[in-house]
């Protein structure tokens, strides 16, 4: 029989009852929560009216939580402004780590985490939960390997209407601009695991539209491109170059009127992959969300021939084959898709204390690439990353 992790969660705001807790009832045979912390009364409140008393003890500070006997591993879903050091904490006190994201807004918070990681002889687990989607690794069977190429280009754009959620449009030193950090971070992951080199230069644009701190909810024009001091982006555009001269651009908006699109466009050398992910969240208020909307698909577009093909005037578009790869099936789930098997994983490298997939090496570029699209929307310039 498998060991039963015990586990302390620091954090048991939305994202834990939403996400993660219904991933790890699901994997209850795996996991067993010991205590949660969480400084707001109403954690615990807002826990039992969807589920009914807890399973497990609420404790009063994240030091007794991190430092108990008997939790095998701690779960830090906080705000980013606290992640450095409740995980290095729990580093320090002998516990695997599952760190969501973002793991910072500095690179070199995330520089710290790692070194204790070395010292500690354990390891951090990163949120990435798209990492560990069954549509990631659809696109990743069709990208990865060489058949069809090497990588040229890709494209994501991703656009939602607003989202009235405060805490998204509130850019303080620590946790940074949630659009961009908390987000876009997905899709940076992503580019990365793909491009097969690292990120060398950003350029990007950005700034606010919908609204601003004087809570007049009048439209700001456009033409304001960078964000006031404590305020984040609510769009912004990017463009990153690779080390390979891979190229990769991505568009958010938080502003569009229309319904949310994201779509993940990658260019190989004789392929095209066109993803489109979608998962909606329903819930009513108190109530547990249903992740739902038009299923994911991936369509493929497969040309054979050699590249570069010079195509004569009148321009006819060479034969390509059109395939239907994937069809989500995470319809009506109550959770996020990948959520449970991100957890799963994390088990198995606690069994094992190994290095994680989604680990703080890749968190690392991820960070680096993010923090340039800040740099790059405040100073109108393209931005180096350095090593």
């Amino acid at each position: 029989m498998k060991k039963l992790i015990h586990l302390g969660i620091a954090g048991a705001g939305a994202v834990f009852r939403h996400m993660h807790y219904p991933a790890l009832l699901k994997l209850g045979k795996k996991f067993r929560i010991t205590s949660v912390y969480d400084p707001s009364p109403e954690a615990k409140v807002k826990f039992r009216q969807l589920y009914g008393r807890e399973p497990f003890e609420f404790v009063k500070n994240p030091g007794e939580l991190i430092a108990s006997q008997g939790i095998d591993a701690v779960a830090v879903l906080t705000p980013t402004a606290v992640h450095t050091d409740y995980t290095i904490s729990a580093l320090k006190n002998g516990k695997n780590v599952f760190l969501e994201k973002p793991v910072s807004v500095s690179s070199g918070d995330v520089k710290k985490i790692i070194e204790w990681e070395k010292k500690s002889g354990r390891f951090v687990q990163v949120g990435m939960v798209l990492r560990y989607s069954s549509f990631y690794r659809a696109v990743s069977e069709l990208v990865n390997g060489g058949k069809y190429g090497r990588v040229l280009w890709m494209n994501w754009i991703e656009t939602r209407p607003f989202d009235p959620m405060p805490w998204r449009y509130v850019n303080t030193k620590n946790n940074g601009d949630a659009v961009v950090f908390d987000k876009a971070v997905h899709q940076f992951n992503l580019f990365n695991a793909f491009a097969g080199s690292k990120p060398s230069e950003v350029m990007a644009m950005g700034g606010q539209y919908m609204l601003s701190k004087s809570k007049t909810r009048k439209l700001r024009a456009f033409s304001n491109e960078v964000p006031l001091k404590g305020e984040s982006c609510d769009h912004f555009m990017a463009m990153i170059r690779y080390r390979n001269n891979v190229k990769a651009s991505i568009t958010v908006s938080y502003v569009s009127p229309h319904a949310r699109e994201s779509r993940w466009v990658i260019q190989l050398e004789k392929a095209k992959v066109v993803a489109h992910f979608e998962t909606f969240v329903d819930a009513a208020r108190g109530s547990r969300r249903k992740w739902r909307g038009n299923p994911s698909s991936i369509y493929f577009f497969k040309d054979d021939r050699s590249y570069p093909v010079a195509w004569k005037y009148p321009m006819s578009y060479p034969p390509q084959e059109k395939n239907l790869v994937f069809y989500d099936e995470y319809r009506n789930e109550p959770m996020h898709p990948g959520s449970a098997a991100q957890w799963a994983a994390f088990y198995e490298s606690c069994l094992k204390n190994s290095k994680p997939e989604s680990n703080t090496g890749v968190a690392l570029l991820d960070t680096a690439v993010a923090a340039a699209v800040m740099r790059s929307v405040k100073t109108h310039k393209t931005v180096k990353i350095a090593y």
